[in-house]
């Protein structure tokens, strides 16, 4: 039977040696945690990797391990080490892997220029189109023609030769002349802002602001395989989708699955559109209530890719995203169960995702690029609602303002001020 009491003697005096040869400085607690390994009792590691690796085989042998058993017994980070080979992803802690601008834990983000696609190569805009002109939040479009939202949860069915393509993601990235908003969603807001100020001190003048704002994305089609049914979704806030073809493409339907109101530009004559609001039917997302399929659940979750931040940080023993990530590839399935039985394809087929991107190419990088489509001086097909207003940012902005100041002055009988009345003062006698 060892003496274990004799390796703690020895680690004491080996300790006491390094520091009488000024070697033994204690590591800083207040600073950041230096990388330590499981096999060395947290003490930090230190470059020695092949003098290392030879006590161990030394130790393996003597003990009748032998030499193969003796490498094969070795940790795995220690054999690293020694051939030189790289870490994995998750061989970092959660909270060292980090977001980056090109990839979120949700997924890759693709602004301006880049464009997402289902190619693996990166393509840029210039490689797509020419002669671009990029809306801005003050670009003067025609006017808005509502798309009355389904009042059933259903689509039209694909006819026969339609090939479904789709874009499923979480948010645009270029900027956009529009506010829509519902009456429900400014009441909302409103309580909010209220709780807000009469609870957390807001500023009443300067921090209840209503959102409305829509993005928008470029849409390139270049499949002319057949007459193209469309699937536009997203879970973020509303998009303006702006459409640029190359010749011979035929886009027969648009659906527009969303959680907020969104809409198409440079719409083609005598394509035809719909759109299904996810709160029409389905209540506000609490975690798990899409980990299971359900009628209507037109949510439209993305499955985590190998790739994701949040996958890795799973990976790494994350619990917190090991549950968001089960959540997530639930949430898909089902929505992916709904999206299958109505519209008899996979919900990955032919479909572009990503968290965020700015463009976004629906079939082959054309041979050279084509003209820009732009959005000044267009008509946006724009999902229904109470509130739909384009002109300047500024203008928009002011109305968005009033609407808001109107109600807010109603439901507080006037005075504003009542939110966050001063404190009671007690005089005591």
């Amino acid at each position: 039977m060892t003496n274990d009491r004799r390796q703690e003697d020895f680690a004491q005096r080996l300790s006491r040696i390094s520091k009488e040869r000024g070697g033994g400085v204690e590591p800083d607690q207040t600073g950041p945690a230096r990388d330590t390994s499981d096999f060395e009792y947290n003490v930090p590691r230190e470059a020695h990797p092949i003098r290392n690796g030879i006590i161990w085989v030394i130790v393996l042998a003597a003990l009748g391990a032998g030499g193969f058993y003796g490498w094969q017994a070795l940790p795995q980070d220690l054999k690293a080490m020694m051939t030189g080979g790289d870490a994995d992803a998750t061989a970092l802690a959660p909270e060292d892997i980090l977001e980056t601008e090109t990839m979120s834990d949700q997924g890759p983000i693709f602004a301006s220029p880049a464009v997402a696609h289902a190619g693996t190569d990166p393509i840029a805009l210039a490689d797509v189109v020419t002669q671009v002109s990029l809306p801005t939040e003050n670009t003067a479009v025609r006017g808005i023609i509502p798309i009355i939202r389904n009042a059933q949860c259903v689509l039209r069915s694909p006819a026969a030769g339609e090939k479904v393509m789709g874009v499923r993601l979480e948010n645009a990235l270029l900027p956009g002349p529009l506010h829509a908003f519902s009456d429900a969603q400014m009441v909302d807001q409103l309580l909010q802002n209220i709780e807000a100020v009469a609870q957390d001190g807001a500023d009443p003048l300067t921090d209840m602001k209503l959102s409305g704002e829509k993005t928008v994305l470029d849409l390139f089609v270049t499949d002319t395989s057949a007459p193209l049914y469309l699937v536009l979704q997203n879970m973020g806030p509303g998009i303006v989708w702006n459409l640029h073809t190359v010749p011979d493409v035929a886009i027969a339907h648009i659906a527009l699955i969303g959680s907020d109101f969104s809409g198409v530009a440079n719409l083609p004559v005598n394509a035809t559109t719909e759109a299904l609001l996810v709160s029409d039917f389905l209540p506000p997302h609490q975690y798990g209530a899409d980990d299971v399929p359900r009628d209507c659940m037109i949510r439209p979750w993305r499955t985590p890719q190998p790739d994701w931040i949040g996958s890795l940080k799973s990976e790494a023993g994350s619990l917190q995203y090991q549950n968001q990530m089960y959540s997530y590839a639930g949430g898909y399935a089902a929505y992916n169960s709904w999206y299958t039985e109505t519209l008899g394809v996979d919900a990955r087929a032919d479909t572009v995702t990503a968290r965020d991107a700015a463009h976004v190419l629906l079939g082959p990088v054309p041979q050279a690029p084509f003209a820009y489509n732009s959005l000044a001086g267009q008509d946006i097909h724009m999902v229904a609602t109470d509130h739909l207003m384009t002109g300047d940012f500024d203008t928009r902005t002011a109305a968005v303002a009033q609407l808001q100041d109107t109600l807010l002055r109603a439901a507080v009988g006037g005075d504003i001020g009542a939110l966050d009345p001063p404190a009671m003062e007690r005089n005591s006698q």
